[in-house]
């Protein structure tokens, strides 16, 4: 998993936030005072095109990958999401939970629940609204996979409105998690949130059979040309030999093996593993 760095694009985020609130929601009152209305994300916050150029800064933040399973989300031609990490309906408490945690950039000063900015009269920017602002929205792919079944799912669409620890805002997250041979990932002894990783892993459905099979073809291929891989796209015969010589070492991996070779002998499985060169050298 990559670390998040907001503050990259901060300025630019804020510029699109603050042009829908001023040109979408500020109503001035007759005394001369002015105040927010109708804040709102499925409705004029798409309809006027700030969803979309939200979605274009985030990625590029990002660098393209999704926040979750660092699936390549320029190289793919399936839904891109923006997910709230604070849900867009959440009561005070929940709120409080996010803010609480202490993760930068979800702090007090930066991010309001939209419905406390829209019921103060000359509410001044910052704290801006959760729905919109772009401390709380990364980018995410739609979790789905050639087999498309819900089981093997992951990331926004399987999360929903559950709570999570948003740890791609942790700086040293990537010192925090250990990649397994079978591919599975787990927060590691150097990580001091252990148990909010586990659990946010969980719910993301970041260990789903599908990512675990890719990640462990990545730690098994991890020294050979990208560009071999590639060619065995379009090349059944070297994909085949290229599997054999790989798999099939770890007597207690050998069912696993035996699915992966079916699977990714499939061409849509082997691009959709092509997505996941995040991984390259780094497992």
């Amino acid at each position: 998993m990559k670390y998040i760095d907001k503050s990259v694009h901060l300025e630019e985020g804020h510029v699109i936030t603050d042009h829908y609130l001023n040109h979408c929601c500020r109503i001035v009152d007759g005394n001369g005072g002015y105040h927010y209305q109708n804040v709102d994300y499925d409705g004029t916050f798409g309809r006027t095109g700030a969803k979309d150029d939200m979605v274009q800064l985030a990625l590029d933040n990002q660098e393209n990958y999704c926040c979750y399973c660092m699936r390549d989300l320029n190289m793919q031609n399936q839904e891109v999401t923006l997910e709230h990490i604070i849900p867009q309906s959440c009561d005070r408490a929940k709120f409080n939970y996010y803010v609480g945690l202490h993760v930068t950039p979800l702090t007090a000063d930066s991010v309001v629940r939209t419905v406390d900015f829209t019921g103060v009269s000359n509410m001044t920017v910052p704290p801006r609204p959760h729905t919109v602002t772009f401390e709380n929205l990364v980018v995410s792919c739609d979790g789905t996979f050639p087999d498309r079944k819900g089981s093997s799912q992951c990331c926004n669409h399987k999360r929903g409105q559950e709570d999570i620890y948003p740890l791609f805002y942790v700086v040293s997250v990537g010192d925090e998690i250990s990649y397994m041979e079978d591919g599975s990932m787990q927060p590691n002894s150097q990580c001091s949130h252990q148990e909010e990783y586990r659990d946010t892993i969980g719910k993301v459905r970041l260990n789903c059979n599908n990512l675990r099979d890719i990640r462990r073809l990545w730690h098994l291929f991890n020294g050979e040309d990208q560009r071999v891989l590639v060619s065995c796209l379009n090349d059944k015969d070297l994909r085949n030999k290229m599997l054999i010589t790989v798999l099939f070492k770890k007597q207690n991996l050998m069912e696993q093996d035996s699915n992966i070779l079916t699977k990714f002998m499939k061409d849509e499985y082997w691009k959709t593993f092509l997505l996941y060169h995040w991984f390259h050298g780094k497992i």
